[in-house]
């Protein structure tokens, strides 16, 4: 490690102890080192490497100021419990971030360290897990109990600071952090686009192509059969009609599959910087029938509208979404009556307006120097808390 990661004598100290890091959590960890260090805190990132079950999005990013430390991972009845070797590495730390996961065994290592006059623990996520497969099983339970442990909670939305508080977080120490992501690059990409990129975006152009898109990992809460299904009906009645794919994951050989019949279906796997800015100014909707969370803020960066059915497994970020910016339907709509309401939507240019300009009044909003600052706030109320142990 150089001299840039070392402990600078007489700053409190703050550690994230994170599982992985995805390629969107990259610049907010650069811009949140680079707030605390004006007010005065120093901040370390130690991480590992993604599970299994994560691996498939292609997403995962090393980076270069960080400690990379990799993790070994077990599965146990279902359940994934990864163990992250850095507990020696914590232990100079004032206070240290850990994920709100049931599967990570560091996290309890630390409850007792800091117990024993160690660091503050703070745990940062959603707060309940929707998933319909885990709300009410013994791992949610788990986490219940667990988090009422932690010394400080930073909440992503505002609903997960209601669902904190449910389970008995007290209020005035959970921090709302408002969660974001970096949308820079589709105003001002900072790498050239893609040749295959650049040749597609030329070519739909030049056709006048209506174009829908969707920025995604592409597991099964995502109902990517439903998704083409949908498509199918869509491509059927809007002529010259073509459907970006951002992403992968275990469900996207479905997408794959259906490309090779359908040439107005592009599957281009994950993308960032220029590529995702330029196919992104192309889009007119982002159709998304599964589980919508932190995509919301491309939708708003891009002013491409969601179209979302009303699930009860959303991520919190789908409190995001007003009747400004989106378009709700039923959680029981089937694929025509789904494809029903994108294509008016599509026909109908004063309601896609009013979206668009609800879209942008959103990505003003919930921006990454928002979250940054409000991290960086709450990282400071809970360090006042070790100064009076």
């Amino acid at each position: 490690m150089n001299d840039e990661g070392r402990r600078q004598v007489g700053r409190p100290t703050v550690i994230f102890a994170m599982e992985w890091v995805p390629q969107y959590r990259q610049e907010f960890y650069r811009r949140l080192r680079h707030e605390l260090d004006h007010r005065g805190i120093e901040m370390r990132l130690v991480h590992g490497d993604p599970p299994a079950s994560r691996r498939g999005r292609k997403d995962s990013r090393v980076i270069d100021w960080a400690e990379f430390v990799p993790n070994r991972i077990w599965t146990m009845r279902g359940l994934e419990l990864t163990l992250q070797p850095v507990l020696g590495r914590l232990r100079e730390a004032d206070l240290v971030v850990l994920q709100q996961e049931t599967g990570l065994v560091l996290n309890y290592a630390m409850f007792v360290v800091s117990r024993l006059g160690g660091p503050l623990v703070a745990l940062w996520g959603h707060g309940h897990n929707f998933n319909p497969l885990e709300v009410n099983g013994p791992a949610e339970r788990i986490k219940s109990t667990v988090t009422k442990w932690a010394d400080w909670v930073f909440a992503y939305t505002e609903r997960s600071r209601q669902v904190f508080q449910s389970i008995g977080v007290r209020p005035e120490r959970i921090t709302v952090v408002q969660n974001s992501l970096d949308t820079s690059d589709i105003d001002e990409p900072s790498d050239p686009m893609s040749p295959e990129i650049v040749e597609l975006v030329a070519e739909l152009t030049a056709s006048g192509a209506t174009v829908g898109w969707i920025v995604s990992a592409l597991d099964r809460w995502k109902r990517v059969p439903f998704l083409l299904d949908i498509l199918d009906e869509v491509a059927g009645r809007v002529e010259n009609f073509h459907f970006l794919v951002l992403g992968a994951g275990d469900d996207d050989v479905v997408l794959r599959d259906g490309a090779e019949s359908r040439p107005w279906l592009h599957v281009l796997g994950p993308r960032f910087g220029a590529d995702k800015a330029a196919l992104g100014r192309l889009a007119d909707v982002t159709i998304h029938p599964g589980l919508v969370g932190l995509h919301v803020i491309d939708s708003f960066a891009t002013q491409t509208p969601l179209v979302i059915a009303d699930l009860a497994y959303h991520s919190h970020e789908v409190g995001y979404l007003t009747d400004d910016n989106s378009l709700t339907l039923p959680s029981n709509i089937d694929a025509e009556r789904y494809a029903d309401e994108v294509v008016d939507l599509l026909g109908d240019e004063k309601r896609l307006s009013e979206l668009r300009a609800g879209c942008r009044r959103a990505a003003e909003f919930y921006t990454l120097d928002a979250m940054v600052s409000n991290f960086a706030d709450g990282m400071e109320s809970a360090l006042a808390l070790r100064a009076r142990r």
